[in-house]
């Protein structure tokens, strides 16, 4: 192999090295948890959940999210929105719920990294439509992980979502109690 094709080479696993560190290559990654649903008589109040991330939001999709919004146009936002899957959060035994994400971001801290998904705002009740008040739009899943893959979250089922030009999605407000997601471990 030729000189300037090994520095070539290098140069290319080099780069590549850099954004997996960065975040920017996310491989699908999985966490299990147990969220506080409320329950009911006819309901448990503890259910177990997988929260599977498949990307991040890309700064390019969120100047598409921006262009859409500033022109009014939400039709057009939701379609673009639900074009580009980011994840899910399924419900894991007597519930089977699944709802996909369209949005996703990851912010490192000190201890790890902030995690925000964002799907349309919507009842975790099966058979239950959902009142959307205003502006809040969206569910919104926030995971706080350590280094270890280990933490705790929130579910917001009535969020109110920025979009920062890097991609990061910023939860400004919300109306209801968060449901809390505890015991959460990456799996994968």
């Amino acid at each position: 192999m030729a000189r300037s094709s090994r520095r070539f080479l290098v140069l290319i696993c080099g780069l590549l090295a850099v954004a997996a560190l960065n975040g920017t290559l996310l491989a699908q990654a999985e966490y299990r948890g147990r969220m506080f649903i409320g329950g009911g008589p006819n309901r448990a109040s503890v259910a177990n959940v997988k929260i599977v991330v498949d990307a991040l939001t890309t700064a390019e999709e969120v100047g598409r999210y921006q262009q859409l919004l500033a022109a009014g146009d939400i039709e057009g936002f939701y379609e673009t929105f639900h074009t580009l899957k980011k994840g899910s959060l399924q419900f894991t035994g007597g519930m089977g719920l699944k709802i996909d994400f369209y949005a996703a971001s990851e912010v490192a801290t000190e201890k790890g990294a902030k995690l925000m998904m964002a799907a349309d705002s919507r009842s975790l009740e099966t058979g239950v439509s959902k009142r959307t008040h205003g502006s809040y739009l969206f569910l919104v899943i926030m995971l706080d992980i350590d280094a270890k893959g280990n933490g705790d979250g929130q579910l917001y089922e009535d969020g109110k979502l920025a979009f920062a030009p890097t991609g990061e999605l910023i939860l400004q407000s919300y109306v209801t109690t968060p449901k809390e997601i505890v015991n959460v471990k990456k799996t994968k």
